[in-house]
């Protein structure tokens, strides 16, 4: 066999000028490409509810005698995807002309790999997709792909099914602050009360703002928040639980009755959830030394004292959504005006766990996790 050559002719057809193409493929006239197409992708996983943009890369050789006439990549894409261009961000990768077609349900690429692909040709090449309209019907994307030429032997290439798992995942993101950060006794303009009538008669307020984000991409369904909070210790009062204020598709619940001794409420200062800041420390400052159990206590916490708690349902949250928990209290002042010159401190846990995703694809891992808030 010699070496494989086109040659170009001109003939005159129903009154028209036409190229006419021949392989010169020695005596035979007959080009035996071997065509090979191997394709990695860039991502293993794409997930239900986002974007996913995604690269395929493809290494395409020709290891036969002859050269491939008219060589493309076929490009077969499945419905969830679609094509957003050549990869362009690698100097090493072949920058192609490919061509997208699309008829009845049927969209594909077709590439230009070369006319002829020679013999011994090897080369690199990238398509980026996006892949948008993920459902949990399935749980793979499928990429057909395959080298075809218009000879008459070996015409292509292996056909590569390449496929990347559908996954379902969800970044929840929890958020917690006290207000104020500090709280020193005797409160300015604070006298003690011999009934309570209001709750500002109980002693200053704390508010406790707790903000839970799904950052995606994926939906959550139902996820359950619990918080708890010291209530008293060695039988001294330390929060008076008044009201809890929720944005959001979020219901409470709890066994401690807030507000029990039916005080007249006053309008709480409701803040933006943007402005959910931790601050580096909080404490609540006294004066003077009583040796009592309480007053050797510096931190109170769950384990140390007895705690209410608070259980919320939270509803389905998309990406982007939140909901706003908002726990008002106010501390005991007596209890802490017997105590001057004691710091303590107040903690609180907040801890959240998903329990479900709205997807018959089960998710690799639900998400969950906890903070602490000091006052």
């Amino acid at each position: 066999m010699t070496g494989n050559k086109v040659i170009l002719r001109n003939r005159l057809r129903n009154g028209k000028h036409e190229a006419q193409i021949q392989l010169d493929c020695g005596e035979d006239n007959i080009c035996v490409p071997d065509l090979k197409l191997a394709v990695i992708s860039d991502k293993s996983e794409v997930y239900l509810g986002d974007e996913n943009a995604l690269s395929l890369i493809f290494n395409a050789r020709n290891e036969g005698e002859g050269g491939a006439y008219e060589a493309e990549l076929y490009v077969v894409l499945p419905p969830e995807a679609d094509y957003s261009g050549i990869a362009r961000n690698n100097g090493s990768l072949t920058q192609l002309t490919c061509s997208y077609e699309a008829d009845n349900q049927t969209r594909h690429l077709a590439c230009d790999l070369g006319n002829p692909m020679k013999s011994g040709t090897s080369l690199w090449a990238g398509l980026r997709f996006t892949v948008p309209r993920l459902t949990d019907a399935n749980n793979v994307v499928q990429f057909q792909l395959q080298i075809r030429s218009k000879n008459f032997n070996n015409s292509e290439s292996n056909e590569v099914l390449l496929e990347v798992q559908v996954a379902a995942k969800a970044e929840v993101i929890l958020q917690g602050v006290s207000r104020p950060d500090k709280v020193i006794f005797p409160p300015p303009n604070w006298t003690a009360r011999h009934s309570l009538g209001v709750e500002q008669d109980v002693g200053p307020e704390l508010q406790q703002v707790y903000e839970l984000v799904n950052n995606g991409p994926s939906v959550v369904s139902q996820t359950m928040l619990e918080v708890r909070c010291p209530l008293r210790a060695h039988g001294h009062a330390l929060l008076y639980p008044v009201e809890v204020i929720t944005v959001g598709p979020i219901s409470c619940s709890s066994k401690t009755t807030f507000n029990a001794l039916k005080l007249k409420l006053q309008a709480p200062e409701r803040e933006s959830p943007t402005s959910l800041k931790s601050s580096a420390e909080h404490y609540i400052q006294r004066r003077e030394v009583i040796r009592d159990p309480l007053a050797e206590q510096g931190n109170l916490t769950c384990v140390s004292a007895e705690c209410w708690k608070l259980h919320c349902d939270v509803e389905r949250l998309e990406k982007g959504s939140s909901i706003i928990l908002t726990v008002r209290s106010r501390l005991w002042a007596e209890t802490f005006i017997e105590r001057p010159y004691k710091q303590h401190i107040l903690e609180c846990s907040v801890q959240y766990e998903v329990n479900k995703m709205p997807y018959s694809i089960p998710p690799k891992f639900k998400p969950s996790g906890s903070r602490k808030v000091i006052s």
